[in-house]
């Protein structure tokens, strides 16, 4: 039992159907539901591939970040349990996603030194009462024995990125984060931590903004991953 589940102790019924559940979050049959990526995937930003290494996507936008694993995608009971997450004050589910998250960590062997979360504007902040990423990097610090760091600092309250573009997405967040705990990833391979990734344009962002600053390597691990 983690610190967050004696906050928001686990519920006794599925968190996606209501039914009865001995202990855990889902159900059987939700559980099988889940879009685990298990097959191919781009070897960039971990989109499932039915064929070759790395994805039209990656072949057209080179990426700051070096490798990015998502243990689901981005579709149905998945992207619904995210909702929760996110905006319906449903924390104790950082949870259970960091064990899948951890898990797929674990299986890629990196040389992970120091996890930092993708930071909220103080403004999005206040609005929404905590940061579901930082809320999946102490989850994933805990579970990996690795130290969190709140390296990053977001400067710009940029538009939400669900109803923009490619395009519009990487001038969205352009110049959006600043590093300012520098000693705390100088020299050393970091992992990011976020909810979503998409076209990659925030992680990116928050890439470059730790290699300016002297990360060595930034790889990321989100919940999940999937096309606009």
């Amino acid at each position: 039992m983690t610190f967050l589940d004696l906050l928001f102790p686990p519920k006794t019924s599925c968190i996606v159907c209501n039914a009865s559940i001995k202990s855990g979050y889902l159900c059987d049959r939700c559980k099988a539901s889940l879009e685990i990526i298990n097959g191919n995937r781009c070897r960039i930003c971990g989109k499932p591939l039915k064929e070759g290494e790395i994805c039209s996507d990656c072949l057209k936008t080179p990426h700051y970040f070096k490798q990015n694993v998502s243990p689901f995608e981005y579709e149905g009971i998945v992207k619904e349990l995210i909702a929760k997450f996110k905006y319906f004050n449903e924390r104790h589910l950082a949870s259970f996603f960091a064990d899948y998250m951890a898990d797929a960590v674990k299986n890629m062997g990196w040389n992970i030194e120091v996890i930092v979360p993708v930071p909220l504007h103080r403004i999005r902040l206040d609005e929404r009462g905590y940061n579901q990423s930082e809320l999946l990097a102490r989850e994933l610090s805990y579970r990996l024995n690795i130290f969190m760091s709140k390296a990053l600092r977001r400067v710009k309250n940029t538009t939400t990125q669900t109803a923009l573009h490619r395009e519009e997405r990487m001038e969205n967040v352009k110049g959006a984060f600043k590093v300012t705990y520098k000693d705390t990833i100088e020299g050393k391979n970091v992992l990011l931590v976020d909810d979503v990734l998409t076209t990659g344009a925030t992680l990116d962002e928050c890439a470059k903004a730790l290699k300016e600053n002297g990360a060595k390597e930034v790889y990321v691990v989100t919940i999940a991953t999937g096309r606009m």
